[in-house]
């Protein structure tokens, strides 16, 4: 392979000569002057130098007399390639000086390269050309090259003062003309990617041209990504036969735009609403040169829409709901009574019986009207204070005298609970329904646990769920070990009328009612369920504390443990929970290292394993969820200690998988003080 030196000071004709040999199958170097060049060329001598004349630092005819006084360089032929020495005398200056070969700028690509093929060939025949002054003659070529600089420059110097005039003139057109182009490109940059929408170019077969990085944001790959795929890709598959269709229809020129509201798949497979407007740019011929499509996340306008939409149900239903329960209420009121009258009667045993049906059907129908008038009314009622231990008591009570003797009871109040300001009745309510839904999750029996406790809510349980204030709080929980809520449905659990029962076993407003009542007395609740395993719903109602309450001080009252510069590597995908609790940790006194999931995780943990005293994880996570990490991580030092964090309220993956076990939890959403005492636990096993 032929090694080719190119020198030149234009980036435009190096570009040109070396991608011209190339294609001939040259090895190319390039320099930008002559001095540059002869360091390169003493250090590994070409086959061939091509240089330009006019240069920097050192210019052709210069670098031509150090070439040919090099015994090494000497027999390398040297092309000359100029645009600025063009006459006569200039190359026979350069022939004098040793030049193999003399071509002027610009040449056609056919031409030049057999004028190089034909030096080559000359040189491999003959003896190289050599200067052909000598000794005595180097002064009468130093005349000659400085007549020949003179020369040019007088020539440059008349070409200078014919141009200067027409330059003065076309000087300011030009900086207007170049001010105007750059704010038009600068308006087109900024409105290309700053945009609140999506922009793309599209060629006509669906690959991308161009994206701006708004785009990016809402299909979630980055720009580099993107490019990579075709655009039909982003949309869901089943509406991608209707964009082929428009394509195809804008391209035989039947429509000339397409606009419509699909969904986009994003990189992490969730799906989004996009509005979608696209334009077939054509030429000054008409032929399609591509495709400009504009794309508007509208996920939020489909959920409000859809919220809006069950709100207009809701109300519709709350009206029809309080209608009808007005109606019953009447009709029921004088069977209830009748029964009363009817046991005034001497009835036998089997009488007895219909009657007592009855009156236990009449009072289900009750209860079942008053849920109906909570809800239809918005659960307003009577607030008083209370304690939250007489109505687990009242509740107990019902439990144990009306469930199945196969249920066990348990309960677990709080010896100093805190009062609450609440409806009793509606609270009761409230308690009982989360009992009575338990019970029917048990059908084979089981446990039934009731929790009651204090408990302080910092800004840091407050920061990972919206709508929650920072206080003190009264807890309770209601727990059973039956069949669980399946993931796709435990989402919709709190929505009027819905329900996993079989026709006849719920009418769906029970938890459709706790909520609204919880809500109302200014709480929240949140539920926790495995299928298989278990339920757990909690509730937190504020506590009303007199001035002199014991235990009424908020956690920035307590003295929490610091930790001492320990390196933490905290793993979770909720970008807002990883943020929290790295700034919960730095305040206390610990380093943190952070990871989006689990094979970011892996990564920064084999760096950092020496360092790194414990890890803290969330459970569910895509790609790579807790116990794979965890036993990536004891892959790498089986001593790891790790903190498992989960919504699900328990830590159970794969039986019998020992390495994705953690030893500590923690459940979603944690306080500060959960979350520093169990790390300071951790820490002290190690120790």
């Amino acid at each position: 392979m032929t090694r080719v030196l190119i020198v030149d000071d234009k980036e435009e004709n190096l570009y040109y000569l070396q991608a011209l040999l190339t294609g001939h199958g040259c090895e190319v170097e390039t320099a930008r002057h002559g001095a540059e060049a002869l360091v390169k060329a003493r250090q590994a001598p070409p086959d061939l130098v091509i240089s330009d004349l006019l240069m920097p630092v050192m210019d052709g005819y210069t670098l031509l007399r150090h070439w040919k006084a090099d015994a090494n360089l000497k027999r390398v032929p040297f092309v000359v390639y100029t645009a600025t020495y063009t006459e006569a005398e200039d190359e026979r200056l350069a022939i004098s000086l040793g030049a193999d070969a003399f071509v002027l700028k610009p040449a056609e690509p056919d031409v030049f390269w057999k004028r190089i093929q034909a030096v080559r060939s000359a040189v491999a025949n003959v003896t190289p050309a050599v200067p052909k002054t000598t000794g005595g003659n180097d002064e009468v070529m130093l005349k000659v090259y400085s007549e020949t600089l003179i020369r040019k420059l007088e020539e440059k110097t008349l070409q200078l003062e014919e141009s200067n005039g027409a330059l003065q003139r076309d000087i300011a057109e030009r900086k207007r003309v170049e001010e105007n182009l750059r704010e038009s490109e600068e308006r087109f940059r900024a409105t290309f990617e700053q945009v609140a929408v999506g922009i793309a170019h599209v060629d006509t077969d669906w690959r991308f041209l161009r994206v701006n990085d708004r785009l990016c944001e809402i299909v979630g790959y980055t720009r580099d990504e993107l490019m990579r795929h075709p655009f039909i890709d982003l949309t869901v598959p089943e509406d991608r036969e209707e964009c082929d269709v428009a394509r195809r229809a804008m391209l035989s020129g039947e429509r000339n735009d397409y606009s419509a509201e699909k969904r986009y798949l994003r990189k992490n497979g969730d799906t989004v609403w996009v509005r979608m407007v696209a334009t077939l740019l054509r030429d000054g011929a008409g032929t399609p040169k591509y495709f400009i499509a504009v794309v508007t996340d509208i996920t939020e306008r489909k959920k409000l829409e859809q919220q809006f939409l069950r709100a207009q149900r809701m109300e519709s239903i709350g009206t029809l709901a309080g209608g009808i329960a007005h109606d019953l209420n009447n009709l029921l009121a004088p069977i209830m009574m009748g029964i009363e009258l009817l046991r005034l009667n001497d009835l036998d045993a089997g009488m007895r019986g219909v009657i007592d049906n009855m009156e236990r059907s009449s009072k289900r129908a009750a209860n079942l009207v008053r849920q109906v008038l909570s809800f239809a009314r918005g659960v307003d009622g009577t607030r008083v204070p209370l304690e939250i231990r007489q109505i687990i008591r009242e509740v107990e009570e019902i439990v144990e005298s009306t469930f199945p003797k196969s249920i066990e009871l348990r309960s677990e109040l709080a010896a100093d609970l805190w009062p609450v300001v609440a409806d009793p009745t509606q609270l009761n309510q409230v308690v009982l329904n989360l009992c009575v839904n338990a019970r029917d999750a048990m059908e084979r029996g089981g446990r039934l646990t009731l929790v009651a406790a204090n408990v302080v809510l910092d800004s840091h349980y407050a920061a990972m769920n919206r709508g929650v204030s920072a206080g003190n709080y009264v807890k309770i929980e209601v727990t059973d070990n039956g069949c669980g809520i399946a993931p796709d449905v435990i989402d919709r659990i709190f929505e009027p009328f819905f329900t996993t029962k079989e026709p006849g076993k719920g009418t769906g407003l029970g938890l459709s009612t706790v909520l609204g009542i919880v809500r109302g007395q200014g709480g929240f609740i949140n539920v926790y369920s495995e299928p298989g395993k278990g339920t757990t719903f909690r509730i937190h109602l504020p506590a009303r504390l007199d001035a002199g309450a014991a235990g009424g001080a908020l956690v920035g009252g307590r003295k929490l443990p610091l930790g001492n510069g320990e390196l933490v590597l905290v793993v979770d995908d909720e970008t807002s929970i990883v943020e929290i609790t790295r700034q919960t940790l730095e305040a206390f006194g610990y380093r943190v290292l952070t990871a989006e999931d689990g094979g970011r995780a892996v990564e920064l943990y084999e760096r950092h394993h020496r360092e790194v005293a414990v890890v803290i994880t969330d459970m569910m996570m895509p790609m790579m969820d807790g116990p794979m990490l965890m036993t990536a991580l004891r892959r790498i030092n089986p001593a790891v200690r790790v903190i498992a964090v989960s919504g699900l309220g328990a830590n159970a993956p794969a039986p019998g998988d020992a390495s994705a076990r953690a030893r500590h939890f923690l459940v979603k959403p944690y306080t500060a003080e959960a979350l520093l005492v169990l790390l300071r636990q951790v820490l002290n096993e190690l120790g």
